[in-house]
């Protein structure tokens, strides 16, 4: 991965984690129509995660010192009541990135017709809650309870997080402000969760990687994917997996660039697994997992990381405060028209894609 690849990166997890116009449909939509740009390396992931967290510590930074005297106060104040609201509304969405996440992620991944029709329930719903007025209220058990649903729902593709649960505590009433500082708290500790378990993934494909046999890795790597492969073929793809690592042995040894081995070994890799009778789909998600996540860390190193890093941190400093003042003064309409114009335009590609695809 090169510094540009590092800082864009960086810059759109940055900017699509606050503003509300969904950083996973954007991720979608960027895979579609910029398809030669390589996966996110699961360490530049787990780094661009704790860069907007980070961020988002330092703008709420009281905030949150608040919230953890609120907990351990045990007292039936103001404090203790945001603090027990904040720990509700996180409990939809940590069920539902528990049992559902993977099934939604390949439900929607390169569906971009799906991707769009979200982005336009997005832009629906910011545009709804933008000319919302009676917005005086505070956050309740039930309001907790009902942002912490639409959070849950924000897990599909299109579906903006911040937009989602912005909005949904405008029409429930509540103060712009409040329902802004809500909806970037709230979120904090699912992020810094779901590093922590990528953070596990990571170490487990590290050391699946120091691993000398070749025929020792492909059953590794199998067992990693086995929810992309079928039972009866995973033999087949098990010795085809072999086969291409002894070639990335060689060709790191001859120091072939990391990019180099990939966009060799991918082509090769493609079809062997096609000719083990996977279907198109099963490939795709094959060599995404493979090469995105298991090889992509080889070609990551601390510097880029660092560059992807400050670019998520500084862009989030800047989308984090920005939000919050677009917010308060009710101009969330302008996201409402792009989510629908960009909404519009991934369907229409989804279309004129498979048009190409079928002709």
């Amino acid at each position: 991965m090169s510094f540009i690849e590092a800082i864009v990166l960086g810059v759109i997890q940055g900017l699509t984690e606050f503003l509300p116009v969904s950083s996973s449909g954007h991720l979608e939509l960027g895979k579609a129509v910029l398809g030669s740009v390589p996966e996110e390396g699961m360490l530049m992931t787990i780094v661009l995660h704790f860069a907007t967290a980070l961020s988002t510590i330092v703008i709420f930074r009281k905030d949150i010192v608040q919230i953890f005297k609120g907990l351990f106060q045990f007292k039936n104040n103001e404090e203790s009541r945001f603090s027990l609201f904040i720990v509700i509304s996180m409990i939809p969405a940590a069920l539902v990135g528990i049992l559902f996440e993977d099934q939604i992620d390949s439900f929607f991944s390169g569906n971009l017709g799906l991707v769009g029709a979200m982005l336009i329930v997005t832009g629906g719903l910011l545009f709804v809650a933008d000319r919302a007025r009676a917005t005086e209220g505070k956050v309740t058990i039930t309001r907790a309870i009902i942002v912490g649903i639409a959070q849950a729902i924000a897990i599909l593709p299109g579906i903006s997080r911040s937009g989602a649960t912005i909005g949904t505590s405008v029409l429930l009433g509540i103060d712009r402000q409040r329902a802004a500082r809500f909806s970037f708290l709230m979120v904090v500790p699912l992020i810094l969760g779901a590093m922590a378990v990528k953070t596990k993934d990571y170490l487990d494909l590290r050391e699946l990687e120091s691993t000398a046999d070749e025929n020792v890795r492909a059953e590794m790597i199998v067992e990693e994917l086995q929810d992309d492969i079928p039972a009866i073929k995973e033999d087949l793809v098990v010795a085809y997996i072999a086969a291409k690592e002894r070639d990335w042995a060689e060709m790191k040894e001859q120091g072939v660039s990391c990019s180099c081995q990939t966009k060799s070994l991918r082509l090769r890799y493609e079809e062997n697994l096609k000719s083990a009778g996977l279907t198109a789909n099963e490939v795709e998600q094959v060599m995404t997992d493979d090469f995105g996540k298991i090889r992509a860390f080889e070609s990551t190193s601390p510097m880029v990381l660092g560059v992807g890093f400050l670019a998520a941190f500084i862009t989030g400093l800047f989308a984090c405060t920005w939000m919050i003042a677009l917010v308060k003064r009710s101009k969330l309409k302008y996201f409402a028209f792009y989510c629908f114009a960009a909404g519009i335009a991934a369907i229409i590609y989804s279309f004129v894609d498979f048009g190409s695809a079928n002709y």
